[in-house]
């Protein structure tokens, strides 16, 4: 008897995910994912009760040109450590079968293909999900969007800290009205995230919708070259200084600007990421399901570096 549809995802569930962590399939669907991993923006780690981001957010208020070689040294303790702190979110995907698709696979090979296609699926989804999520309006269910971390206004609240009262915690702005000015704003927001020429901290990655992407791309067309035996019009890799500048199905016009895994990471639980459950019998249905599962959130300990440019 060939085994059954449960038995194959448990043999084959980490093949098939390692087959989805190659170069080649790792994020194919989603371009700003795939960016942020590449730069190492996806951090792996074991979690604890929250996400802890040090923050290193002063100069020692206690440094000083000498006035004479024996003027008097500060004594009042030295803090110039805080931690920006974030709750863990929680992604799931349920991956039910039925008996009848048993009975309709009833061959080895036949399964092998059907659970295949479930466990790809299941990974899509859950990467589909995060992407989403990332590009969304306002913090769901616990998971923080760009737009939480890196508001228009440059204030509000994050990580538990205000930066209506920490000024220094505000995140970098700017406008733009159309093609006539967005690269007067990109330069903006890029000189006000970066301290000085040569930062190591500079933006590395830009995200927005594709739309906003060819306004910007509009502008850079009278520098563009053509393949001379197939006269290739356009950017392959779009950049704007020292940032590669994606968009996403879910972006918005909002431009945001990082340097992944500097100043904005994905934090996810090294033991729980694309997790697989067990696989349960269903109580009230002639059927099976087993929960692909991780614990992850964004977070930012140099929320000053980040920034946006919008309409």
């Amino acid at each position: 008897m060939a085994p059954t549809i449960g038995q194959i995802a448990a043999v084959s569930y980490n093949a098939v995910l390692a087959e989805g962590r190659t170069p080649a399939n790792q994020w194919e669907s989603s371009g700003f994912l795939h960016e942020l991993d590449r730069q190492g923006g996806i951090v792996h780690k074991s979690l604890g009760n929250q996400i802890e981001f040090p923050l290193d957010y002063r100069r020692n208020p206690g440094t000083a040109i000498q006035s004479t070689d024996l003027q008097a040294v500060v004594t009042t303790k030295t803090e110039v450590i805080t931690s920006a702190l974030f709750d863990i979110a929680e992604v799931t995907v349920p991956v039910t079968w039925s008996k009848k698709d048993e009975v309709q696979t009833p061959s080895e090979n036949a399964k092998v293909a059907f659970v295949k296609s479930l466990l790809l699926n299941g990974f899509a989804s859950h990467d589909d999900i995060l992407e989403t999520t990332f590009f969304a309006s306002a913090t769901t269910n616990g998971f923080i969007p760009l737009a939480v971390h890196i508001v228009d206004a440059g204030t509000g609240s994050d990580g538990g800290i205000d930066s209506s009262t920490e000024t220094w915690w505000r995140n970098q702005q700017a406008t733009y009205i159309d093609d006539t000015d967005i690269e007067a704003a990109f330069t903006s927001v890029w000189n006000s995230t970066t301290k000085s020429s040569g930062d190591k901290a500079q933006p590395s990655l830009m995200a927005s919708d594709a739309a906003t992407q060819s306004t910007f791309e509009g502008t850079q067309q009278p520098l563009q070259r053509y393949e001379t035996q197939e006269m290739k019009a356009g950017f392959k890799t779009l950049m704007f200084k020292t940032a590669r500048y994606v968009f996403s199905q879910y972006g918005t016009t909002d431009v945001y600007f990082m340097k992944p895994g500097k100043s904005f990471s994905l934090v996810v639980s090294k033991e729980y990421f694309r997790d697989r459950g067990d696989t349960q019998e269903l109580e009230n249905a002639n059927g099976w399901r087993f929960k692909i599962y991780s614990a992850c959130q964004t977070g930012t300990g140099v929320r000053s570096r980040l920034g946006v440019a919008h309409v």
